[in-house]
């Protein structure tokens, strides 16, 4: 085999070429890695302000069925064009399985707890419960090793979301009937990562995301149908809504996650999510005209210093 060798300037040593660029290259994944994260988070956390838009005009099991109905559509048109062949047998009901866990049951269920009364910032806060419950599950079911490091800042990070949140906190009425499907969002999400890693990991992203996804809208459908009566109103201001947590939410937020969750572990990847919360509250001040009190800010900063710690565990 011939190595190309490139002299140092005093011509003393020579290096092979490859090992020359593999820094360069390292950090180059380590900067696309970085990208990913950053949207991931922003991508997240911009789908409780589509709702919140989507939900003036629609019911919650109805925008949801639509909302996966129309990003399941659309991957599958890509599938078809590209002669992409679709899941079969054990594979295809594993993706219906995780699809209907992270997508249906999560996003349908927030748009419930929402449309029940619950403030935007008490349900970014039930689901940024995830990253503890989906670490806690991954440690038997994947064997995954969380250090204690990592535990110390998951739980870092669950305080300054707490912090964060704390000032619009508030309960009565049909609030707790909101929290109630909120924590079965938690629990969906939580489940469904854990078990795409699990027998989902070699997925191909666009079929496999468009099984998903449809999977999902049956799903959502049959309580849209049947007891919402399909409550939605093609106005002007819901279109937009729908287009970007069908298109951006459902197909970028998921492809993210899904495309992190296979370079890394569960318990990693998850901690992220501590941020949704802070980075709804700054979407939300600026296009709800929201206030960012200083207890929002210093759990902004709590959190995201536990992140920072959580992720320099390699999962």
């Amino acid at each position: 085999m011939r190595v190309n060798l490139t002299a140092t300037s005093d011509g003393t040593r020579l290096l092979p070429q490859a090992a020359r660029a593999a820094p360069a290259e390292k950090g180059a994944r380590g900067g696309r890695d970085l990208v990913a994260r950053m949207a991931l988070v922003v991508v997240w956390s911009s789908g409780f302000i589509s709702g919140k838009f989507g939900l003036r005009h629609s019911s919650p099991y109805t925008f949801a069925g639509l909302r996966f109905a129309l990003a399941g559509g659309v991957l599958l048109g890509l599938g078809l064009i590209f002669r992409q062949k679709l899941p079969r047998g054990r594979q295809l009901g594993n993706l219906v399985v995780a699809g209907v866990l992270v997508q249906g049951v999560q996003f349908s269920s927030i748009y419930v707890g929402m449309d029940r009364g619950v403030p935007s910032g008490l349900a970014a806060l039930v689901i940024a419960l995830y990253p503890l419950v989906a670490s806690l599950i991954a440690v038997p079911v994947l064997h995954e090793r969380v250090t204690r490091g990592q535990y110390f800042g998951l739980c870092l990070g669950l305080g300054g979301v707490v912090l964060a949140v704390s000032e619009s906190l508030t309960l009565g009425g049909d609030h707790l009937v909101g929290i109630a499907f909120l924590v079965l969002g938690l629990l969906g999400i939580s489940l469904g990562t854990v078990y795409q890693r699990r027998f989902c990991a070699g997925m191909e992203p666009v079929m496999g995301n468009a099984v998903q996804l449809l999977a999902a809208a049956l799903a959502a459908l049959v309580p849209a149908f049947l007891v919402e009566g399909f409550d939605v109103t093609f106005t002007a201001g819901y279109w937009p809504a729908l287009l970007w947590a069908a298109l951006v939410n459902s197909i970028v937020g998921v492809g993210l996650l899904y495309g992190l969750l296979q370079r890394h572990g569960t318990s990693q990847v998850s901690s992220l999510f501590y941020l949704v919360p802070m980075v709804t509250a700054g979407l939300a001040a600026l296009m709800l005209g929201q206030h960012l009190g200083p207890l929002t800010l210093g759990g902004l900063v709590l959190a995201t210093a536990g992140t920072l710690l959580a992720n320099r565990v390699r999962g």
